[in-house]
């Protein structure tokens, strides 16, 4: 019943309040960040829904954002006048988490075509070992292969046979791998040949995937390449993690950042991203020390200037948000509807 109202107020844009509430002093005073992951090269949004959103989708986005009339700002520029008071009406910022090649191949020349600015958080272990980060690519093949039951293989913490017909198997599966893993101390060369390994136990042409770069982030000379096209890249730490720890902390922001720094030429590298949003009330004062100015989280909000810049909202934009509920958002109109908690993010390899 809840869901029948709400679909009703979103379709007729709240009985009007919708273009109301997107022409108010309330909205002209909130800036609206969306978060992007992947954009899809191939069916990597089949497997992963809450990650990757189908090319066609994503554009058809930026054209809403167009005949909306928003006012798509650079992140550093929308952080600064969100501060001030001077934000201009229907304000947004585009930011996308991990620097996924797919943005380099998909997002990268729809945001040209449209004329928006992009800030990218880029995390560099996987940029210089460009090979598929292991946790996606496997969970991508077992989806693939989710028709079979594998009998006779030679993967010893594996249950003698892999019925990948089900969710739930294909989640525990999961589980056993991460957990060896890490037990192991895999490193990212380990974890890859353990990946290639597994694809030829079910049936997987993990040659392929690699050949398509499914799941790989952008390589250095694409990093340097979107940034000198214009896109702001900035901090995701090094190894897609936030140790709580204040020594490994500063350390993985101080690397990402150099690396950034190299790769792009550029040395404003202020602007951090929390990996899967995760943050402390202890990762604050590091990331001050650090010079870092804005950081953003996975939380569903406008922001607004009581906000502390470095817990700025986001909207995790995904397949599952419809075009009715995408608009309502760049309105502010769902900012007063009730809403369901985000989905966890997955946590990419350290």
């Amino acid at each position: 019943m809840l869901r029948s109202v709400k679909n009703s107020l979103l379709r007729t844009k709240g009985f009007g309040l919708s273009p109301a509430i997107a022409q108010s002093k309330w909205r002209s005073r909130r800036l609206l960040i969306l978060c992007y992951h992947g954009v899809a090269m191939g069916d990597e949004h089949a497997s992963h829904p809450e990650m990757f959103l189908p090319a066609s989708d994503f554009e058809r986005r930026l054209e809403i954002l167009k005949s909306f009339g928003a006012n798509v700002l650079p992140l550093g520029e929308a952080v600064r006048h969100l501060k001030e008071g001077t934000l201009p009406p229907r304000s947004v910022s585009l930011t996308f988490d991990d620097g996924w090649a797919d943005f380099y191949v998909t997002a990268y020349p729809a945001l040209r075509k449209y004329g928006f600015p992009a800030t990218v958080y880029q995390t560099t272990y996987y940029c210089f070992f460009n090979r598929p980060i292991y946790l996606f690519a496997l969970r991508h093949m077992l989806w693939s292969r989710r028709e079979s039951v594998i009998a006779g293989h030679k993967i010893s913490f594996l249950p003698e046979v892999l019925d990948l017909r089900t969710e739930e198997v294909r989640g525990a599966t999961m589980t056993r791998i991460w957990d060896e893993m890490r037990s192991r101390n895999f490193s990212g060369k380990q974890r890859d040949e353990f990946a290639a390994e597994l694809a030829a136990t079910i049936g997987f042409d993990y040659a392929d995937m690699t050949r398509q770069r499914l799941f790989h982030l952008m390589n250095p000379e694409e990093v340097a390449a979107i940034s000198a096209g214009g896109i702001d890249v900035q901090l995701h730490t090094h190894r897609h993690r936030t140790p709580v720890n204040r020594d490994l902390f500063v350390q993985e922001i101080e690397e990402n950042r150099r690396y950034l720094s190299e790769l792009t030429g550029k040395n404003h590298i202020v602007h951090f991203c929390y990996p899967c949003g995760a943050n402390q009330p202890a990762f604050l004062p590091w990331l001050r020390e650090s010079g870092v100015v804005s950081a953003t989280t996975c939380e569903h909000a406008i922001a607004s200037s009581s906000d502390d810049p470095l817990l700025l909202p986001r909207l995790l934009d995904q397949s599952g948000i419809s075009d009715d509920a995408f608009e309502a958002w760049l309105s502010g109109f769902m900012a007063f509807m009730p809403r369901r908690a985000v989905p966890r993010m997955e946590v990419a390899p350290e």
